[in-house]
């Protein structure tokens, strides 16, 4: 058993109102929030479409997460959607978890701006497809049956909306998208290598601040981790080498 979907959405919600950065008095940490500071709780509900107080009740757990919340939340930081549905990240590929989430088996938390343009433009272009080709969100037959491939003997035949689909691939727009993949693509390559113990930016140690209750033998730095890099992707027991196997 790992993590519940209600956890994994609270240290969203932590990461991103800044009460992570300010427990540990790290003013640094909220100039790169999205909507933390006064009035955050209105600002996501601005975004997400729902309603503040519901936002509320999540973090209070009072009530749980609902398919609505789940899809605002995936839909407004899709680097994060993986892990939120799976509890897993994959770093490599720009899946990563807030900064407030323990992540196992992988610890890479350093997002990938290329990635998040990608997914947020990928995610624009799925939503044109059904304002444009007219489907009714309210209706449940009518969308279901809008997004199902269906194979009525040998071969898979696409839904009704791939006209509409082949229509807006030949839009500025998905010429756009295709750009932003092969520059996610370039960015992935130098990811890897970084990944990979190549080419990593200034500092050889990760340099983090600690969460209430974390042991630390010096103030800022947890000592359990001080000897991995920002960028392992994966845990590294002290005193081995990355990529070295325990004899």
């Amino acid at each position: 058993m790992s993590t519940a979907l209600e956890d994994r959405v609270i240290l969203l919600l932590r990461e991103q109102s800044g009460d992570a950065a300010r427990a540990t008095h790290n003013e640094d940490e909220l100039g790169h929030l999205l909507l933390g500071g006064h009035g955050f709780w209105e600002r996501l509900a601005e975004r997400t479409g729902v309603l503040s107080r519901r936002w509320r009740k999540v973090y209070a757990r009072e009530q749980k997460v609902t398919s609505d919340m789940l899809q605002a939340l995936a839909r407004l930081f899709p680097t994060y959607a993986f892990w939120l549905v799976t509890g897993i990240t994959d770093a490599t590929n720009g899946h990563v978890a807030p900064a407030t989430a323990q992540t196992f088996p992988e610890r890479l938390h350093v997002d990938s701006p290329e990635s998040s343009a990608y997914f947020r433009a990928s995610i624009e272009l799925a939503g044109r497809l059904f304002r444009e080709g007219r489907v009714n969100a309210e209706d449940d037959a009518e969308r279901l049956y809008a997004a199902e491939r269906t194979r009525p003997l040998a071969h898979w035949h696409d839904s009704p909306l791939a006209e509409v689909a082949y229509r807006l691939a030949g839009t500025p727009d998905y010429a756009g998208l295709q750009q932003l993949w092969q520059r996610r693509e370039v960015e992935r390559t130098a990811r890897v290598r970084r990944i990979a113990g190549k080419d990593r930016p200034g500092g050889r140690r990760r340099s983090e601040t600690v969460v209430p209750g974390a042991q630390s033998a010096v103030l800022g730095v947890d000592a359990r981790a001080a000897h991995q890099h920002t960028w392992d992707l994966f845990y590294v027991p002290a005193g081995r080498m990355p990529g070295s196997r325990k004899r």
